[in-house]
């Protein structure tokens, strides 16, 4: 529905110096001035000062700022109010502009007629969710530029080319009896392949990006009373996981995430891996392994007391083939020249003199997970911040990119061909939504917050 006005509130439910309250629908401009002390007042991007008022009663003095249609946000008429920060003053003036006619609106519906009203393409719309619900400055900054276009570009320029290349074969449908090639087979199977490759391409950004969203994965492994559980929580600055002189308290694994050079982690304090008879730290060190396999950089805790033992080789050799951080811990205790000792004998550059007790190389340590991760994802700044429906969605205009391609290379009729083309476009035209069903679109802005 585009004919009727909606309200909703656009910041949290909390207490706060200023709340905001936003409108948009064909009817914004009377329900303001309804409530508004100084109607008059309310030109077109200009903030008018005044009060609203309930009855007489004045329920809070505010900003109304108006805009005009097509000058807005949602392509509507719309006005924001500014208010104090009370959650009993914003539902007063919600339930005002209700009382006047307009309705609550559901989540995303903001963006949802910006969308409709051709003020956004998809691409640009779940980036702006993908802002308000960030954990990294990568991703905030991703979500930044796919919302000023860098992905709607990419899609854009390879549908021109597309558009272009089935208008040349369906050209020469047209005027087969005339025997007029206006492209030959090795051109358009060369313009095709071409595209193929900017898809696989945009693929592989989008897949790097959706693994970078959720946050990289960080176990912490090692034998057991090594002090991994200490090390977790000096990384979290609080205490989270339970630090025992008992071996093998941890045994299942802790999960938390922390943000370090801006990227997001999620740090796993694992079981210590090591022989046993007890059923449940056979599960917990089990977890601990597969956690290893899937993980792009271990974090493997030695004891610089005992230095590297035979229970110690055995989690280096699991971890080999991943990218690793040595922490020779308790070197509080073990004084430099037993640390020294051990970081010879693993005669890698990724070790670093540590202690959970004093914080001794934390800030190097910060430094080289940041170095590494950047190396790991050399990619990341170039990465776009995909979901599910966008990665599926190049999937399949993959498929479609090399069944043309096939079909181009066995001279298949051109009518075919210029249908494959089109299912490439179609497919492509989803991702920006210039084709998109309406289920799809729920689909979309319900996951938004209300309000955007």
């Amino acid at each position: 529905m585009l004919d009727d006005t909606i309200c909703a509130p656009a910041t949290a439910p909390v207490h706060s110096s200023i709340a905001l309250i936003r409108i948009s629908g064909p009817d914004t401009l009377r329900a303001v001035s309804a409530i508004f002390s100084n109607p008059d007042r309310l030109a077109p991007r200009h903030a008018s000062y005044g009060s609203v008022a309930d009855e007489g009663e004045i329920v809070d003095d505010v900003i109304v700022v108006f805009y005009k249609s097509p000058a807005s946000f949602t392509g509507e008429d719309m006005a924001e109010i500014g208010c104090h920060g009370n959650p009993v003053i914003v539902n007063r003036i919600l339930a005002l502009l209700l009382r006047g006619g307009a309705r609550m609106a559901g989540p995303g519906e903001f963006c949802r007629r910006a969308f409709l009203h051709g003020k956004m393409d998809l691409t640009a719309a779940e980036a702006i969710n993908h802002i308000v619900r960030a954990r990294s400055d990568w991703e905030i900054q991703a979500a930044i530029r796919q919302m000023h276009g860098s992905l709607r570009t990419l899609v854009t320029a390879m549908r021109e080319d597309l558009v272009r290349l089935k208008a040349d074969i369906e050209s020469g449908i047209d005027f087969s009896e005339e025997e007029i090639e206006f492209v030959t087979p090795a051109q358009a199977r060369g313009q095709v392949d071409a595209i193929r490759e900017s898809i696989e391409d945009m693929l592989r950004r989008c897949r790097i990006g959706n693994r970078l969203s959720g946050g990289i994965d960080v176990p912490i492994v090692g034998k057991p009373n090594v002090g991994k559980s200490s090390i977790l929580n000096l990384i979290l600055n609080t205490e989270r996981a339970i630090v025992s002189d008992t071996p093998g308290t941890t045994r299942d694994m802790i999960r938390e995430s922390v943000r370090i050079g801006g990227i997001e982690l999620n740090l796993y304090d694992t079981a210590g891996i090591d022989s046993t008879e007890n059923a449940i730290e056979k599960k917990g060190i089990e977890f601990s392994r597969r956690k290893i396999e899937s993980s792009p950089l271990v974090i493997i805790v030695l004891d610089a007391t005992t230095g590297i033992q035979d229970a110690d080789r055995t989690v280096i050799d699991h971890a080999s083939g991943r990218r690793r951080i040595y922490l020779v811990n308790k070197a509080d205790l073990a004084g430099d020249e037993k640390v020294e000792s051990v970081i010879a004998e693993l005669g890698k550059a990724n070790a670093l003199s540590f202690s959970a007790y004093t914080g001794r190389g934390l800030a190097e340590f910060e430094s080289l997970v940041t170095t590494l991760l950047r190396n790991e994802f050399a990619e990341m700044k170039d990465a776009f911040v995909a979901d599910v429906r966008i990665i599926s969605l190049l999937e399949n205009a993959l498929v479609h990119a090399r069944e043309t391609g096939e079909l181009l290379s066995n001279k298949e009729p051109l009518e075919i061909i210029a249908f494959s083309i089109q299912e490439m476009l179609d497919t492509l035209g989803e991702i920006t939504g210039e084709i998109t069903p309406d289920d799809v679109l729920s689909s979309i802005f319900d996951r938004f917050c209300i309000g955007k």
